[in-house]
């Protein structure tokens, strides 16, 4: 396998992994809107919050980590400014994604604390 196919494959983890993110905090959010399931959630803020952070921030140091590899592997190859440019671009977008769901998600769960159904 040479440089340019490893880079590549690094790009396709990073992207997974804010997919997995992204769906986790999606199922999450699904669970916060259940009748069933908001009030268990919101009584759990605090777990649920620190839960939230930690995976987000593992799967930042994650996607920072393969992308100085990917850099790395591509320092002698010829890439356009352009194609540097939109990678640099993808990069904070991949970034963004992650904490952005993850500021929804924890937004969700603080407007909930106001819920009367779920004191006691």
């Amino acid at each position: 396998m040479d440089d340019e196919s490893l880079a590549s494959r690094l790009v396709t983890y990073a992207d997974a992994s804010a997919a997995v993110f992204f769906v986790g905090a999606a199922g999450l959010s699904n669970a916060i809107m259940d009748a069933n399931t908001h009030c268990s959630l919101a009584n759990a803020f605090r777990e649920v919050s620190v839960g939230i952070v930690s995976f987000a921030s593992i799967i930042s140091f994650t996607q920072i980590t393969l992308r100085r590899w990917e850099l790395d592997l591509l320092e002698g190859a010829r890439v356009s400014k352009k194609a540097e440019m939109y990678s640099r671009r993808l990069h904070v977008a991949r970034l963004a994604i992650v904490w952005l769901s993850a500021i929804l998600v924890l937004s969700f769960i603080l407007l909930l604390q106001g819920d009367p159904a779920c004191t006691g």
